[in-house]
């Protein structure tokens, strides 16, 4: 970056609903990725509730950034990406912001999430290697892409070989969570293919849990993990290089 340059990232959320702490994941993550990039700003912002995402793209702007970098916290490339994309674009905003790919599919996500997973049943007493690995997914009636991003992080996970099997369960569509949940005894460690502990993260996965009475334990939402921040900045990083 030369001396007339700035650089500002823009992370946006879809906006939790319910869960205890609405929108903490955002905070947190926006929070670390400024400590580790220098970027001032690194806004916050929503597509449902407070902050919008118009907010934080006129705080970026009004930083006086000659480039701002657009970072998805959405799972797929799905219905949600493309309103973000059409929302920023009305904006109107110069420098035209670059909206990158979502969270859910960069390559190194899954080895981040096996890895949390691993950590969660070593620490609660489970081997992963006698274990199944859950990955649970929001899924949609609008379309193939959240399913798909997920069944495609679960296929690279697998390929880690660090439990006995890797499957995947939704909560919209089939595959059900509870229908997963009710087979078999393995002891089974379920993984959030979420951002934030909202209500699906935060509510729906547990209840399921308790509800079938599952050998299982909850990892929670991919999306609260200390890697997670060091994935954005480079990701961040990567398209400021890569746009000079």
């Amino acid at each position: 970056m030369t001396g007339r340059e700035k650089h500002a990232a823009v992370l946006v959320a879809h906006g939790d609903r319910g869960g205890l702490a609405p929108n903490a994941a955002l905070r947190a993550q926006a929070e670390a990725v400024r400590q580790l990039t220098g970027l001032t700003p690194v806004a916050a912002g929503v597509l449902k509730g407070e902050p919008t995402l118009e907010a934080a793209l006129a705080q970026a702007a009004a930083s006086g950034a000659t480039r701002i970098a657009v970072y998805p916290l959405f799972m797929a490339e799905g219905y949600f990406m493309r309103k973000v994309r059409e929302r920023v674009a009305a904006t109107g905003i110069a420098p035209e912001p670059n909206v990158l790919a979502p969270l859910g599919l960069d390559p190194a996500l899954p080895d981040i999430l096996v890895e949390e997973a691993a950590s969660v049943a070593s620490r609660e007493g489970i081997e992963p290697k006698s274990s199944r690995l859950l990955i649970v997914g929001h899924g949609s009636k609008l379309g193939p892409a959240s399913a798909n991003a997920t069944r495609k992080a679960a296929a690279r996970a697998a390929i880690a070989r660090r439990f006995a099997s890797v499957t995947t369960a939704f909560l919209e569509e089939e595959p059900f969570l509870d229908d997963i949940l009710a087979t078999g005894k393995t002891p089974t460690v379920v993984a959030g293919f979420f951002f934030g502990e909202g209500m699906h993260a935060g509510e729906d996965v547990p209840d399921a849990i308790a509800e079938t009475g599952a050998n299982a334990i909850y990892t929670g939402a991919i999306g609260n993990s200390p890697a997670i921040a060091p994935l954005i900045a480079a990701a961040l990083t990567a398209s400021f290089a890569h746009s000079a």
